[in-house]
């Protein structure tokens, strides 16, 4: 360890510096800030003029193109200072811009992988979570496990930081392909890690120095001048320290009355101070590309790229078998279907023979039915048919007993009318001739001699006075018994 921090040439890192003096890089990061600028201006303005989903859809789509804008920029930027880090005859402006284009998709399957691997890992730590929820056995994995999850969690994310993110982009900006850049990355990880530390520490300080510098007379020149040119041109008190503080920003064109001159002088600042940004940012890549450059100089990736395709035929060839396995299974489970479909398909027709065979039988019952409907009509009209031919004969023989009533009643209203005249007619008789007995007494012998003897009268039915015989015991008439 002591003989590879021997080897670190911190001096190396004072060349950071020569990103300040570079034109061509910082005139690549000013356009590239510029056309980001117009794209997210023309952006918002077709978005906000078209509303709707069309409107969201463009302004995604330009956000993905502002994005790409931004980072081919900054590559190209790299690009140009790699060049000049490696000593060689920096780029113009269309190839360091279309070498930053080629960098995009290796830095976007960077990404890709960052996900992938931080998916991997939390699902393996959800995992053990799950199995921590064992009783007793739990427990004490829990007690073990999760300090050490925490531990390559940390050891990760300062990897990354540190290392992969940093030492990637100056991997690309040199010209290597995706793999090729990423089996140095994990070669100078494996091999110098804290070497790469201990420049990325440096190089911060080295930063952090520049910036004192720029900043210690370029913040309170930018303040006072600003406030008195503000003040002065905007036609207000400008005045200095807190009270010219208070004008900065964009509360000075809302006091000042949006001026020209004091939109002048507020975009000069902004211009100003990208420069000034840009330039640090120059610093810092510059300085990533020598930290870069000095990690593997004495690093061999030729193994790591050997294991990434190793691991690269191997997850080619598991994606070969699971594809198979997905084409098996497709297949099976198109048989499946199928043989479900055949399945649905007699089960439908059984379904339907069934169907068919109970509406037949329904038919039949219901003809039955409906036979035995028409049979019990006919019995019921059979036998309504012969209630009223009984009741006819029961309304004749009613009739015909009336009809002998009415005659029997008439025949014993006639007899008892015959019986009153004859008992009147034998009144008359007697009283005639109790006249003549009373006017003739004496001779009432001789004509009691000399008359005939006078009829008998004939006997009669004492209900209806119907005449009878007799030697009748009952009344042919009403069928009364009669006294012997």
């Amino acid at each position: 360890m002591s003989s590879r921090l021997q080897n670190i040439q911190f001096s190396a890192l004072a060349r950071a510096g020569e990103g300040l003096t570079q034109w061509r890089p910082l005139a690549m990061g000013f356009i590239t800030l510029v056309a980001c600028g117009l794209l997210v201006f023309v952006n918002q303005a077709l978005a906000r003029g078209m509303g709707g989903f069309a409107g969201v859809l463009l302004f995604g789509l330009l956000m993905l193109a502002t994005a790409v804008v931004f980072f081919s920029g900054v590559s190209a930027v790299g690009v140009m200072l790699m060049d000049k880090a490696q000593g060689i005859a920096v780029r113009g402006f269309a190839d360091a811009a279309y070498a930053g284009l080629l960098c995009v998709p290796k830095f976007l399957g960077l990404a890709l992988l960052a996900l992938v691997a931080t998916l991997l890992f939390y699902l393996v730590a959800a995992i053990i979570y799950f199995v921590c929820k064992i009783p007793v056995l739990g427990a004490v994995l829990a007690f073990v496990a999760h300090p050490v999850l925490i531990i390559a969690a940390s050891a990760l994310i300062v990897a990354w930081v540190c290392v992969v993110a940093p030492m990637f982009a100056p991997a690309v900006w040199s010209g290597l392909p995706f793999k090729a850049a990423l089996a140095s990355v994990i070669g100078i990880a494996r091999n110098r890690l804290v070497e790469v530390v201990l420049m990325q520490i440096v190089l911060y300080v080295i930063l952090m120095v520049i910036t004192g510098l720029l900043f210690m007379g370029l913040l309170p020149a930018s303040i006072s001048l600003t406030a008195m040119g503000t003040g002065i041109a905007g036609g207000g008190a400008g005045g200095m320290g807190l009270e010219g503080l208070m004008y900065m920003g964009p509360r000075a064109l809302a006091h000042m009355g949006m001026s020209g001159s004091v939109i002048g002088l507020w975009l000069g600042v902004g211009v100003l101070f990208c420069v000034i940004f840009a330039l640090l940012g120059q610093v810092a890549v510059m300085g990533q590309n020598l930290v870069y450059l000095q990690a593997s100089a004495s690093i061999d990736s030729t193994s790591e790229e050997q294991a990434l395709d190793g691991v690269w035929s191997d997850v080619r060839k598991r994606a070969e078998e699971a594809k198979e396995r997905a084409k098996a299974a497709a297949e099976r489970a198109k048989q499946v279907a199928a043989q479900k479909a055949q399945e649905v398909a007699a089960a439908n027709e059984a379904r339907k023979a069934a169907a068919a065979e109970q509406a037949q039988q329904q038919a039949a019952q219901a003809a039955e039915r409906e036979t035995a409907r028409q049979a019990a009509e006919a019995a019921r009209l059979q036998a309504e048919q012969a209630a009223a031919e009984q009741a006819q004969q029961q309304a004749a023989q009613a009739a015909e007993r009336e009809a002998a009533r009415q005659a029997a009643e008439s025949a014993r209203l006639q007899a008892e009318q015959a019986a009153a005249d004859q008992a009147a007619a034998a009144q008359q008789a007697a009283q005639k001739a109790q006249r003549l007995a009373d006017a003739e007494p004496a001779a009432a012998p001789q004509a009691q001699e000399a008359a005939p003897a006078a009829p008998a009268v004939a006997p009669s039915c004492p209900s209806c006075h119907g005449q009878v015989g007799r030697t009748d015991s009952f009344c042919e008439h009403c069928g009364h018994k009669l006294k012997p």
